[in-house]
This record gives C-alpha cells, sequence and structure tokens, in this order.
C-alpha cells in the first residue's frame, strides 16, 4: 500500500514532466526581471563611480594647470575639457574658484588656494535607455595652493 501510494505521488509521467516545465517558466517569469534589473542597477552604478572618477581626474588636470604662473580660467577649463573629450564626457560647467570665492587664476597671488569644480549632467552620462528624462548632476572639485 505504501508503495503504490508513493510510486503515484512521484511518478514522472508524462503529465508530471509537462507541469513541472510549466511551473519551471513561471518561476523564470517572475525571477528573470527581478534579476536583469538587479544586473542592470549595478552596471549603472559603476558607470556613476567610472564617471565620478574620471571628473576628479579633470578637475586634478585643470588644477594642475592652474597652479602654474601665467594660467588663467581659460586654459583651466580648456585642460579639464581636453582629459573628458576622448572618453565621451562633454563638461556642462568647469568653474575656478580662488581662496572659496569667484576669481580668475591668473591674478590670484602665490600661496591662494585653487578650487576647480567640474560638472556634468546624469542625463549625458547613464547608459540607461530614455535616461535623457533624468534629472541632477554629477560634480567634482580638487584644490591646490598656487605657486
Amino acid at each position: 500500500m505504501l508503495a503504490s501510494t508513493w510510486s503515484q505521488r512521484f511518478s514522472h509521467g508524462s503529465t508530471g514532466r509537462a507541469s513541472r516545465k510549466a511551473a519551471s517558466s513561471v518561476e523564470f517569469a517572475f525571477v528573470a526581471p527581478i534579476f536583469f534589473l538587479l544586473i542592470l542597477g549595478l552596471i549603472e552604478l559603476s558607470r556613476g563611480i567610472m564617471v565620478k572618477h574620471m571628473l576628479i581626474n579633470a578637475a586634478r588636470q585643470g588644477c594642475r594647470v592652474g597652479v602654474l604662473e601665467g594660467k588663467g580660467n581659460s586654459d583651466i577649463q580648456a585642460a579639464a575639457a581636453s582629459t573628458l573629450t576622448p572618453i565621451g564626457i562633454a563638461s556642462e560647467s568647469v568653474s575656478v574658484q580662488v581662496n572659496d570665492g569667484v576669481g580668475d587664476a591668473l591674478n590670484a597671488s602665490a600661496d591662494s588656494e585653487l578650487t576647480v569644480v567640474v560638472t556634468v549632467p546624469v542625463s549625458s552620462v547613464t547608459w540607461v535607455p530614455g535616461g535623457k528624462y533624468l534629472s541632477g548632476t554629477l560634480s567634482a572639485q580638487f584644490t591646490m595652493r598656487k605657486e
């Protein structure tokens, strides 16, 4: 009696296999969108971290140019833009602060603190489809003392 109940319950007849295939398809239909959303989210987060690192590098390059004697804001902006252009990022704004205020690096005295802030909109660097509707900016800054 026990053997017959066991065989009926766990028989692998044609109806058992077909219902199991259907169950696997339903499970996949529920799990796959969540899994793919998680993977795409990780890719987008990685892209954001990479862009932030590139913005810091561009601000550093702008500062390195700006602390030299005879270099002004236009030189700093060109240096930051030329750092971002080869990797496909167009900086929206590069602002220069001298001693935490607005000023020109060309007229700054020695030992003045020079801060370069590079900003780019998120919608221009995202890989998410329909990313043009995203709002917000990514920015990075770097500070050095003028020589």
